[in-house]
């Protein structure tokens, strides 16, 4: 190996040391968002004098079709970020379609999901706290999950141009992480929701 390209390489691997480093920043810092709107919301409901009309509970049913398309997210983009890893630039363009494709059915179940919960509380609907944390949970989430496709975008235009390989998809593996890091909150905002339901 010549002194060139270990060079490169030295490179390469410490730009996806402070890559994976502004990831985890990045990740840490939603999170105390998420961890803060979650406490608020538990508070809120703990300290209440009425939270929800009595005979309502429970969630609207979708929440749980939403949950399994987001699921589904989490694999087609890991699917693709295999196919890159060995070069099958087909696949993995094919799974990341798939991928966002499942995202955007994801962002029209849950605002399906609200409209539905307003139906079911009906003219509670104004008053009631659980309304209104249900919107700010997920409203919240989805506002991360809007702001992923940006780099969902970004990494499907270097797909199309084959700028990615087995040995450089650093950028896929960030946005990748993401979307995984947020079927990870909605899966907890949905334990957190459930039990306040």
């Amino acid at each position: 190996m010549s002194l060139d390209s270990s060079g490169a390489q030295r490179r390469r691997a410490a730009s996806t040391s402070l890559g994976q480093l502004g990831m985890v920043v990045l990740l840490v810092s939603i999170s105390v968002l998420f961890i803060a709107a979650s406490i608020a919301v538990l508070i809120t409901n703990h300290q209440a004098p009425t939270w929800r009309a009595p005979e309502r509970h429970g969630l609207p049913w979708g929440t749980g079709l939403s949950t399994l398309v987001l699921v589904v997210v989490s694999w087609q983009f890991q699917a693709a970020l295999v196919a890159i890893r060995s070069n099958r630039f087909t696949d993995c363009l094919r799974r990341w379609r798939l991928g966002a494709a499942a995202a955007l059915v994801f962002l029209l179940a849950q605002a399906l999901n609200a409209r539905h919960l307003m139906a079911l509380e009906g003219t509670h609907a104004t008053q009631s706290l659980f309304v209104f944390c249900y919107d700010l949970l997920v409203g919240l989430h989805a506002v991360h999950v809007v702001g992923g496709f940006v780099p969902l975008w970004l990494v499907h235009v270097r797909l199309m141009r084959r700028d990615y390989s087995s040995s450089r998809h650093d950028g896929m593996t960030f946005c990748v992480q993401y979307w995984h890091y947020l079927g990870v909150v909605w899966a907890l905002l949905l334990g957190i929701l459930v039990w306040v339901g």
